[in-house]
């Protein structure tokens, strides 16, 4: 059998066990959820469970259509590719609760994004792996930790003034979201000659796309919809 088809084979597996992890998480909802819209700890992971497993289903008929590619040499990288993928999403399900939600979707998508790119994986690429994640996790948990300041503050602010527009969910969520914008662009414009010629190019594509969609989901998910997300190490 081809690597191609056995692929969404073993994500569905690993699908099936993550939803069914996922209803061994406990049960949370916000405190302050008095119109009862946080649909709980578990929407997060029994949603992104869900949505690997349609994708994996759809590959699995895609396969099995497409002609048969048997007697094509295998590609070693692909195997490579597919077994690292397979142990990052069992590293995603099993330190997901400990690490929470921002450090566990980063690294995972940090990861990903890397070794697609490399895609020629090597134990020399491990230096500049580790140094390139260790990074941008920092500079994750900064931006992290500068949304979450704004948003206490401004809703903070807006029970002391009685100003409701500041607790609302377009002063609590907008604003993080265009400053982080505006900070991330920034950072672009500074490291893109570095990022162009330098030798941790790959690095700073992952982490930057990884924190972008991290942060994304968790202002969408957490800060508009309400939904509790594991802190993990990441507690404030």
């Amino acid at each position: 059998m081809h690597i191609k088809r056995v692929i969404p084979i073993v994500f569905i597996i690993i699908a099936l066990l993550y939803i069914i992890f996922s209803f061994t998480v406990e049960e949370r909802k916000m405190i302050g959820d008095v119109r009862g819209w946080d649909p709980g700890s578990r929407a997060m992971p029994i949603g992104i469970g869900l949505i690997i497993l349609a994708a994996s289903i759809y590959l699995s008929f895609k396969e099995k259509k497409a002609p048969d590619q048997d007697k094509k040499p295998h590609d070693p990288g692909i195997r490579k590719l597919t077994i690292l993928t397979i142990l990052l999403c069992i590293f995603f399900i099993l330190f997901f609760r400990f690490l929470g939600f921002i450090i566990s979707t980063h690294i995972f998508l940090f990861s990903l994004i890397f070794l697609y790119y490399k895609r020629d994986i090597r134990q020399s690429l491990i230096p500049e792996f580790s140094i390139g994640l260790l990074t941008c996790t920092g500079v994750m948990i900064t931006f992290y930790s500068i949304g979450r300041f704004i948003s206490r503050y401004l809703f903070l602010l807006g029970r002391k003034s009685e100003i409701p527009v500041l607790k609302s969910k377009l002063a609590t969520a907008g604003a993080p979201l265009v400053i982080l914008v505006i900070l991330f662009t920034v950072f672009l414009i500074i490291l893109k000659n570095p990022i162009k010629r330098g030798k941790y190019r790959v690095p700073f594509i992952a982490g930057f796309s990884s924190i972008g969609i991290t942060e994304f989901l968790y202002i969408v998910f957490k800060q508009i919809f309400l939904v509790s997300l594991v802190k993990g190490l990441v507690f404030w």
